[in-house]
Order: structure tokens, then C-alpha cells, then sequence
């Protein structure tokens, strides 16, 4: 998020009514999927997590920031929400707390999040869901999907959604029928909930690649899912071993699995071991519509496309993650750059690097051995284009106009 001016992606969350607005929403001059897709007649939609700035201006806002939400960058049809919420009775906060199905969080207060979406009587062209929304909300996001798609079939559309679902971020909660499934299993009630969560977004994930034949989409869709982090510390969620947690550079925290599914393309079933990133998703399509960037700003991911026809298996650039940053890169935090095979983790104070490790992730994905002394030239040189990609990055900020001053007036959040 760092190089698009978001920096904290839960600003309003030490707030239980989210009345501090978030700082640095997604700036309305970035180029996102959904203005991309459409320069092809592609109807691009969204159902789910928005959480990349608020959809209405709240009091206190900083005035030199735009409102956010998925039509101000490009999305025709969506339903979503600011931030994270409930897996289940969704929206039950901004009512009765009553109607609320809160699992192992019983007698906590739900914060008010609310799905919104375009509303063409009133004056912010946004309206919110007026009632509560009972059951697992899974379910209830691909039924609005489904909706969509069957519009998109009688209508001969072709289409890019985004479904970014709210399981498993906390507060997670099962519904039936996984919920007395994993309560028979003597699971702890924390258990029941995060494994029953997990499995209603499974069953729905299943339920939208039947949907995409039913409407006679599957051949020619691709279909790509990743989560954006490893588990929380202190959920049920495993890391299969790998060393850290969500909110850590190490491979417990940004490793997760991915899948794509494209009949047309993919004929056979494969197991790849590249690394891939969420940013390349944007430069992927892009390539497979055969389309440019509007101008020459700097794009962190790369299409994948030559991994997913099996012409290659190294990506040509590494990854970089950045986390912990203030607004004006300050301070400490920790930046990492992933090859296809060495992994730099290291530390930065005050603009400069502190510490810093080399892994190969081939032989050692739990990161326990540090390569340093065995491969230094290596090592300098990934620092060396790490440093330009952080340099990159700052100058991106600059360009916006997002970098904050050393007296942290706009910004004190944490970036993610």
C-alpha cells in the first residue's frame, strides 16, 4: 500500500464507531483494474472489503483527500464494505445488537459496518443496506454475485469481479451447518469458529465456479485465489511451519497459497513454486488484454502470464513488502525482497539499513538459516536493488503528494 499513499489500512479501528476517518484513502489519480478492464468493454465488479478509504467524508476528515470507495475508481457494480466485519449478520452493529450471531465474541459490542453501494437519489450517490443481513456473510456476497452474473450472461457482458470475502479476518464466527459440525468434533469454541468461517467461504468459493458454468463462463474465465497475509498470532490459523505471523515480513506472514483456474488456457493440473504477489494481478490482465499503461509510473508487480502458459518458472523481478513505515519513512521499520530464490529480510532506522539477513527459500522456508557470510556478493547486490526500489517508492509518495512531514499533522498511522 505503501507506494499508493494508504498507509494504514485499519485507521479508525482504536475507534469502536470507526469515527476517525481513514487518513490517506487510495488517491483518485491511481490507475486501478477497473479502469483497465474497461477500455476493452470489460464490466468490472466488486462485492466485499473495500478498506482502502472511506466512502463518505466524517467529521474531523483531512480536507485535501477525496472520499473513496469502488466507483470513484472505476467500479461499475459494487456492494461493499469500508473495512473488515463479522463473518456472519454482517451489518447487525448499525442495529439491534440483538440479531447479532457472535459465536465465542458473546457479550462483546459489534462496531456498525455496513454494505453501501450506488444510490442515485441521494446526495453522496452512495446509500447503505437499511436492514440487517441474517446468516453467514459468505453466502451473502456470492449472492450478489450471483445476481451480477446472471445480468452479465443476458446481457452478453464480459466481466472482471472482485470478490475480496470478509472470512477469515477477525471478527471471525461460524453459522450452521459448520458450526455444529465442528462443535461435534470437540473443537474449542475460538476452534468451531474460525475452521467454520473458513469452511462457508470454501462451500461459496465451490458454489462460484458453478456458477461460472451454469452461465456458461468457466472456459474462457480465469479464476485467481490468494489471501493477502498469513494468520493472525493467537487465532487457529497454522502456517504449515514457516517462521512469523500476519504483520511480519517473514514467510508465515506474507506466504499463502494461490490457485488459478483458466480451462482455456491451463489444460493440465500443475504445481508452481514461483513467487507471485497481489500486485501482480493488475499488469497480468493487462497483458492478457493486450493493453498499456496510461503513462510511465512505476507498477511493483509483472504478468505473470509466460508462469501461466508454462513458458518460464522465474518471475524477472523480485518482490518487495515494506511494513511498519510512518507517512515520511522515518523511524523504524522492516522491508523485505524476495527473488525466486533468496529472500532479503532486514530492518531499517532512520533511512538507513540496521540489520539485515539473506535466506534461500528453496532449501529453507522456516528462514533459521542466515546466508550472509556464504553468499555476500549476492546479498549486496539484492540490498543495493531493494534500496532502489524503496528510493521508488518514496518518490511515488512525493509524486502524489502523500509524503508526510516529521511533525505527523496529516498521518500517525502505521502502514500495511
Amino acid at each position: 500500500h505503501n507506494r499508493y499513499c494508504v498507509w494504514t489500512a485499519n485507521a479508525g479501528s482504536n475507534t469502536p464507531d470507526f469515527s476517525i476517518p481513514e487518513p490517506m484513502p487510495l488517491p483518485l489519480s491511481e490507475f486501478t483494474i477497473a479502469q483497465a478492464v474497461k477500455k476493452k468493454g470489460y464490466a468490472p465488479a466488486l462485492v466485499g472489503k473495500w478498506h482502502l478509504g472511506d466512502f463518505k467524508k466524517l467529521p474531523g476528515g483531512n480536507p485535501k483527500w477525496p472520499v473513496s470507495n469502488p466507483g470513484s475508481h472505476g467500479f461499475d457494480f459494487w456492494l461493499a464494505t469500508e473495512r473488515s466485519a463479522p463473518t456472519a449478520t454482517l451489518n447487525c452493529g448499525c442495529f439491534n445488537q440483538s440479531s447479532c450471531i457472535k459465536g465465542h465474541y458473546a457479550g462483546e459490542e459489534f462496531a456498525c459496518n455496513n454494505y453501501w453501494h450506488p444510490g442515485a437519489n441521494t446526495q453522496s450517490g452512495i446509500q447503505n443496506i437499511s436492514k440487517p443481513e441474517s446468516g453467514d456473510d459468505s453466502t451473502f456476497m456470492v449472492d450478489q454475485l450471483e445476481s451480477f452474473l446472471r445480468d452479465a450472461s443476458m446481457a452478453n457482458l464480459r466481466f472482471l469481479a472482485y470478490v475480496p470475502f470478509h472470512t477469515v479476518h477477525i471478527p471471525y464466527i461460524a453459522t450452521e451447518p459448520y458450526l455444529s459440525y465442528y462443535k461435534k468434533k470437540g473443537y474449542s469454541a475460538d476452534e468451531i469458529d474460525y475452521y467454520g468461517a473458513i469452511s462457508a467461504m470454501d462451500a461459496q468459493v465451490g458454489r462460484i465456479r458453478s456458477l461460472l458454468d451454469k452461465f456458461a463462463f468457466k472456459e474462457n474465465t480465469l479464476l485467481w485465489f490468494a489471501s493477502d497475509n498469513g494468520p493472525k498470532k493467537g487465532t487457529p490459523g497454522s502456517t504449515n511451519g514457516l517462521s512469523g505471523f500476519k504483520t511480519q515480513l517473514t514467510e508465515g506472514g506474507i506466504r499463502v497459497p494461490g490457485i488459478i483456474e483458466w480451462p482455456a488456457m491451463i489444460k493440465r493440473n500443475r504445481v508452481v513454486t514461483t513467487p507471485v504477489v497481489s500486485s501482480d494481478f493488475l499488469p497480468t490482465i493487462m497483458d492478457i488484454l493486450d493493453l498499456k499503461m496510461p503513462d510511465d509510473r512505476p507498477v511493483d508487480g509483472l504478468s505473470v502470464l509466460p508462469l501461466i502458459k508454462g513458458e518460464t518458472k522465474e518471475r524477472s523481478h523480485p518482490i518487495g513488502f515494506a511494513y511498519n513505515v510512518m507517512g515520511n519513512f522515518s523511524g523504524a521499520y522492516n522491508v523485505s525482497w524476495v527473488d525466486n530464490r533468496y529472500k532479503i529480510d532486514s530492518k531499517y532506522s532512520n533511512g538507513k539499513v540496521v540489520e539485515s539477513f539473506i535466506y534461500d527459500l528453496t532449501v529453507d522456508p522456516g528462514e533459521q538459516n542466515d546466508l550472509s557470510s556464504q553468499v555476500p556478493d549476492i546479498k549486496g547486490l539484492l540490498l543495493k536493488n531493494m534500496e532502489e526500489w524503496r528510493q521508488s517508492v518514496i518518490e511515488s509518495t512525493q509524486k502524489v503528494g502523500c509524503m508526510i512531514s516529521n511533525k505527523g499533522n496529516d498521518n500517525d498511522g502505521k502502514g500495511e
